[in-house]
């Protein structure tokens, strides 16, 4: 009597209608998956049982499983339980393995919803993890003589132009984000707005004064006056001249009552403030210091969670995507009502540890 197979036949069934896919008798495999439309991963046109012919694909839209792959490891994607299985028809089709199980993965699949659904390609999912790059990069810095090391360190490193220079770019983009992406720009318009912006004009206003009291005076006819970014400025005209445009650039901050005026009031009070006084020698705002912070954790940890398997632990138990998304979100919004974004910077890195993530590994792969 024949000795009966004990593996059964593989099949591969799309799980929405039931379309058996055709694959070869022996195959092999390769790490893979596929993204939607504009995912620039070109189309995949797998074979069918039972079909004559699959669809010839265009030379421009067929794509190597390595290419893919590349694609979507450059964008943070967690490839590690995809694969590429060749059709009898020569076409790729990818598929997952999850606790010992082979599935296809359909274009609505729950990684492509994570990606295509939040609008994370090519936009929010790659500013996510630009910023998550730009974090791990700055939590390992160490200047050059390795007097100074970590984020704060880092960010301060990049001198305080680089605050108003920063800003200005951000509240450029909230004002498009705004009209194209309102879910987007209400999350980053909760780590820098026009209050953050007020408190670091109050700042830079106080370091002003100080800089200017600290200059020499000169007489021209025997009028006091004084050098000031490059000009010869009478003192007594520094607070009509200098001091008071740029309080009211702030309070045209303050009144903007949409994201184009708010771009349209810090641009003006910008180059106001490049007119007089704008160097590196002046210290960055700590409210613009916590908004880096909160924002920086905040991206960061939603990038984690979403394609880097993360997740926050209660005890001993992990929450799971879901529950850790939730917890970030009061925990960021609480933090930005309080203006401590420093805190969910705290946060950031127990659920790097809970994760068992290692920050130089992350840094390596993005090299390759």
């Amino acid at each position: 009597m024949a000795k009966k197979n004990s593996n059964p036949s593989t099949k591969i069934v799309c799980p929405m209608c039931g379309t058996e896919f055709a694959i070869p008798e022996k195959t092999h495999v390769a790490v893979g998956i596929v993204v939607g439309a504009d995912s620039g991963l070109g189309t995949i046109y797998p074979a069918t049982t039972g079909a004559t012919h699959a669809p010839a694909p265009s030379s421009q839209s067929q794509k190597k499983a390595t290419e893919k792959i590349e694609a979507l490891r450059k964008a943070g994607v967690n490839v590690d339980n995809l694969f590429s299985m060749k059709s009898v028809s020569g076409q790729e089709i990818i598929a997952r393995i999850e606790n010992g199980n082979l599935s296809v993965v359909s274009d609505n699949d729950p990684i492509f919803a994570a990606i295509m659904g939040r609008g994370t390609v090519p936009n929010r999912r790659l500013f996510r993890r630009w910023v998550m790059a730009q974090v791990f990069h700055m939590l390992n810095y160490k200047s050059y003589r390795g007097s100074k090391t970590g984020f704060v360190a880092a960010l301060e490193a990049k001198g305080y132009k680089y605050q108003w220079k920063m800003v200005l770019e951000e509240m450029r983009v909230q004002a498009k984000l705004a009209a194209e992406d309102p879910e987007n720009f209400t999350l980053r318009n909760r780590w820098f707005n026009d209050g953050r912006i007020i408190q670091m004009g109050v700042d830079y206003l106080e370091q002003l004064v100080a800089h200017i009291n600290k200059l020499k005076v000169r007489h021209c006819k025997g009028v006091p006056y004084v050098k000031l970014g490059g000009r010869n400025v009478f003192t007594a005209d520094i607070q009509t001249k200098v001091i008071d445009p740029i309080v009211k650039a702030m309070i045209k901050i303050g009144e903007a009552d949409t994201p184009q005026k708010l771009y349209s009031a810090v641009n003006a009070a910008v180059r106001l403030i490049q007119q007089w006084w704008f160097t590196n020698d002046a210290c960055m705002s700590q409210a613009f210091k916590d908004a880096y912070k909160g924002a920086g954790a905040y991206f960061t940890m939603q990038n984690l969670i979403l394609f880097h398997g993360a997740s926050f632990k209660n005890g001993c138990i992990k929450l799971g995507q879901k529950k850790s998304l939730a917890m970030l979100e009061n925990k960021a919004h609480e933090y930005a009502t309080s203006q401590e974004g420093w805190r969910l910077f705290g946060v950031m890195k127990k659920l790097i540890a809970d994760s068992g993530i290692n920050i130089g590994k992350k840094m390596e792969e993005w090299r390759k």
